[in-house]
C-alpha cells in the first residue's frame, strides 16, 4: 500500500467514478481546463480502469477510457507505455503526479491530480469500514440507511446469488450430458448433505447414477444397498442383520453395474445433531427416490403445499431406533420435517428451476423460483441471527438468501465500494 494514499487504488477509482472530489476549476497538471461530462464506469477486466468516459479538456470533448493510479509513475511500472489497450486513454487520474508518462505511440495523456481535492470525511469513512471488527463493516452505521434503499439493494443481491448458484447447476448439467433429471439429483443430493457433508453427498451422486437407482425404485432393500454401499458405509463387518443384507445386495449389484464405492473417510459425523447424521440423511434420500411420483415431481410442483407433500418423507423401519449402523438408540421416527423440507426447496429446487429457466428459455421457471423464496420463511442460522441483531431481520427466504449473499460476497470481503449500502454511507459522509 502506497503511504501517499494508503487506501488502495480501488478507492481512488471509486472517488473518480462517483465524483467525490472538488470539481471547481479542475485542470490538468499542465494547466488545461477539465470538465467531467461522464466520469466513466469502473470495469474489472484487463485494460484501463474506467470505460465510456466523456471529458472536455481545454474546450475539446474526448470520449474514451480513464486510467487511475496512486502515482503517475505507476503507468510505466505497469508497462502501459507498451500496451496498445492504453492508446485511447483520454485522461490519467492520479492522487499524486510524480512523473510524465506516454502511450505506446508517444502521446502524453492529460493528467489530473486529486491530492488536494478528495473529501477527507469520505476517506475517513472508508477507513472506518475497512478497519471495522464488527459482524459486517457497517454494523454500527447501517441504522442510518433507509430501509427502502436496503431493500432495493437486497433484491439485486438475491438475483446475483441465484445467478451464481444457477451457474453451478448449468456446469453440472453440461458435465452430465445435459440430463435435467440427473442434474437435479446431484443438486438435491448435495442439499441433503447440509453444510458439513455437501461434498461427500456430491461424491455419492457421482458414484451412484440416478438412472441405475431408478431401476430399483420399487425395492427398498436394493435402493438403500446401492446408496449406502456407494457411500462406502458398508465396508466394515456389521453386527445387525439388516446392514449385512445391504452388504450382500450391494456386492451383487455393484458387480452387475460396474460400480465402485466412494471413500468412507469423507463422511463427517462430529458435532452434528444425530438427526443430521449422514446415515439418516441417506436413508431419507432413499425414501424420496422411491416415491412413485419421483424427484421430478419437485420441479413440476406448482405450489409449496405440493412440494411439502412430496418431501413428507421418513426412513425405512431399521432407522426408527438407529442413527448409525449397529448402534440401537431410543425409538424415534426420522422424518425430514418442515425445516428440512424448506432447506431442500431453497437449496435444490429453487436453483435448479432458476437454471433450467435460463437453459430452456423459460422465464416462468425463474419466476416460480423467486416466488417460492418469497413464500418460504427464512432459514435459521447464525448469520441471519447476527443480521437481525443489527435491525436487518429476514421475513422470508428471499430476504434471508440475499442477506447471506451480502455477508459472504460483499461484507466478508470488504467490498464496501461495490455495495449499495457502503456506497450510500460513503456518499453520505461527503454531505
Amino acid at each position: 500500500m502506497d503511504p501517499a494514499f494508503p487506501y488502495g487504488e480501488d478507492l481512488l477509482q471509486y472517488v473518480w467514478e462517483q465524483r467525490l472530489f472538488e470539481q471547481t476549476e479542475l485542470s490538468t497538471t499542465d494547466g488545461l481546463s477539465v470538465e467531467v461530462l461522464k466520469a466513466g464506469r469502473i470495469q474489472h477486466h484487463s485494460g484501463p480502469d474506467l470505460v465510456d468516459a466523456l471529458v472536455r479538456v481545454d474546450g475539446q470533448v474526448w470520449a474514451g477510457n480513464v486510467e487511475v493510479h496512486v502515482r503517475s509513475s505507476e503507468w510505466n511500472a505497469h508497462g502501459h507505455q507498451f500496451d496498445p489497450a492504453y492508446d485511447n486513454v483520454i485522461l490519467h487520474v492520479v492522487f499524486e503526479h510524480d512523473s510524465e508518462v506516454r502511450t505506446r505511440n508517444g502521446t502524453v495523456p492529460p493528467t489530473v491530480e486529486l491530492m488536494n481535492r478528495i473529501s477527507i470525511p469520505c476517506l475517513e469513512q472508508h477507513q472506518t469500514l475497512m478497519m471495522s471488527k464488527e459482524f459486517v463493516p457497517c454494523a454500527r452505521q447501517i441504522v442510518h440507511v433507509d430501509q427502502g434503499r436496503i431493500g432495493v439493494w437486497l433484491e439485486r443481491v438475491l438475483v446475483e446469488r441465484l445467478e451464481r448458484k444457477s451457474a453451478e447447476v448449468v456446469a453440472l448439467y453440461l458435465q452430465l450430458a445435459k440430463d435435467p433429471a440427473e442434474t437435479f439429483y446431484h443438486v438435491l443430493a448435495r442439499a441433503f448433505g447440509l453444510k458439513v457433508n455437501v461434498e461427500p453427498f456430491g461424491m455419492l451422486a457421482h458414484a451412484m447414477p440416478l438412472r441405475t437407482l431408478l431401476k430399483y425404485h420399487d425395492d427398498p432393500l436394493r435402493t438403500e444397498a446401492l446408496l449406502f454401499g456407494q457411500a462406502g458405509l458398508l465396508r466394515v463387518d456389521h453386527v445387525d442383520e439388516y446392514p449385512r443384507q445391504l452388504q450382500a445386495e450391494h456386492a451383487a449389484l455393484a458387480g452387475l453395474h460396474g460400480l465402485r464405492p466412494g471413500p468412507v473417510a469423507a463422511w463427517k459425523f462430529a458435532r452434528l445433531r444425530p438427526m443430521n447424521f449422514p446415515t439418516v440423511r441417506i436413508a431419507q434420500l432413499a425414501q424420496l427416490l422411491m416415491r412413485k411420483d419421483g424427484i421430478n415431481a419437485l420441479l413440476e410442483a406448482r405450489d409449496l403445499m405440493e412440494l411439502h407433500r412430496v418431501l413428507d418423507i421418513g426412513t425405512s423401519p431399521y432407522w426408527n431406533d438407529r442413527y448409525t449402523f449397529d448402534r440401537p438408540s431410543a425409538l424415534r421416527e426420522k422424518r425430514l420435517g418442515r425445516a428440512g423440507s424448506d432447506h431442500l426447496i431453497i437449496n435444490a429446487v429453487v436453483p435448479t428451476l432458476f437454471a433450467l429457466g435460463r437453459l430452456q428459455g423459460r422465464p416462468e421457471l425463474r419466476d416460480r423460483a423467486l416466488g417460492l423464496l418469497e413464500a418460504l420463511p427464512a432459514e435459521s442460522n447464525t448469520v441471519l441471527r447476527e443480521w437481525a441483531a443489527i435491525g436487518q431481520g429476514a421475513n422470508s427466504a428471499a430476504r434471508g438468501q440475499a442477506l447471506l449473499e451480502l455477508r459472504n460476497s460483499y461484507c466478508a470481503r470488504r467490498r464496501c465500494l461495490s455495495c449499495g449500502v457502503g456506497n450510500h454511507l460513503l456518499k453520505r459522509s461527503v454531505g
